[in-house]
């Protein structure tokens, strides 16, 4: 991808996640307002000795750590994508994810690894914001990073599928409307 000077926003960002019966088949979590990325780090070992030159500490670079990332949501108490989140928590299982980064509204970028849930904050209920619930996963093994690519092995939440139909049938009425005037 070459680059240029134009700085992109998360519009049209996806994530999915695995779930517990089909591990390989990604559903789409649905109304994701931000996530975060997998930010690796590196251990360090020491390896500081009684003859250390200058009596100063020594290291070695040791395991790379994937970290742990977060997703946002809007949270909708018992949509389908709560009752996955809960799910995820409430299992403990290792499932795949992949995280797709946009560039101007067009998927462009994939992040795909295996993590584990590791926390599902539903947020506060108040009036004068949206409710918002936070899924946090911890990374486990090497998440890879590759131009983006439809496999179809993902599920489109069937409320997601329900906004895109009603969409396509308010834009066909507005175009008969239009025709007719």
């Amino acid at each position: 991808m070459a680059d240029d000077q134009l700085a992109g926003i998360g519009w049209g960002g996806e994530f999915w996640l695995g779930d517990d019966a089909t591990p390989s088949v990604l559903t789409e979590l649905v109304q994701v307002k931000s996530f975060t990325l997998p930010q690796d780090e590196v251990e360090q070992v020491e390896t500081s000795h009684l003859k250390s030159p200058g009596r100063r500490r020594e290291y070695a670079p040791g395991m790379i750590e994937g970290g742990e990332f977060e997703v946002v949501l809007n949270f909708r108490a018992g949509s389908d994508t709560d009752q996955a989140c809960q799910e995820a928590l409430n299992s403990g299982d290792t499932r795949p994810f992949k995280a797709v980064i946009p560039e101007r509204g067009t998927p462009v970028w994939d992040v795909q690894g295996d993590c584990v849930v590791v926390g599902y904050d539903r947020g506060d209920v108040n009036i004068d914001d949206a409710m918002e619930a936070t899924l946090s996963c911890k990374i486990t093994g090497l998440p890879v990073e590759a131009a983006h690519v439809v496999t179809g092995t993902e599920v489109v939440q069937p409320d997601e599928a329900y906004r895109e139909a009603q969409a396509e049938a308010e834009k066909a009425a507005k175009a008969a409307n239009k025709k007719a005037a």
